[in-house]
């Protein structure tokens, strides 16, 4: 692995343009992070800087990522830990009130989301607003 030094490049002088640049300073923050630099270094000061640019850059060029749903963060996370959807309807309740949380037209209870955050280690405030 390259020490922190050797991965300052050159020096930064304006804003991400251009996605080949975003893609770049990505890649350089990469390498920096995992260089894990000492605060107060050039290289920290590096790191921080170009977390700034890739801030702003895809704050003005990116579409800004979706917050998952409380459904499709059960599902991930049920077929992540390999739990059934004969082991969900047990936690939630009933096939029926499984098929009809997924579809959307019923809200998760406090006792259901409590069950789910330790079944599933989703945090509650996750499961919150189905």
């Amino acid at each position: 692995m390259k020490s922190a030094a050797a991965l300052i490049g050159r020096p930064v002088v304006r804003p991400i343009r251009s996605r080949t640049e975003f893609d770049r300073v990505v890649s350089e923050l990469d390498a920096l992070v995992d260089a894990d630099p000492r605060p107060g270094t050039a290289a920290y000061d590096r790191m921080e800087l170009l977390t700034i640019l890739i801030s702003a850059y895809e704050d003005e060029h990116l579409e800004p990522i979706k917050a998952a749903s409380p459904q499709e963060l059960v599902r991930f996370m049920a077929e992540h830990k390999g739990v059934s959807n004969a082991s969900l309807a047990k936690i939630l309740g009933g096939r029926s009130r499984l098929s009809e949380f997924f579809n959307g037209t019923r809200d998760l209870s406090k006792a259901q989301i409590l069950r789910l955050r330790d079944a599933l280690g989703i945090p509650a405030d996750l499961l919150l607003g189905s």
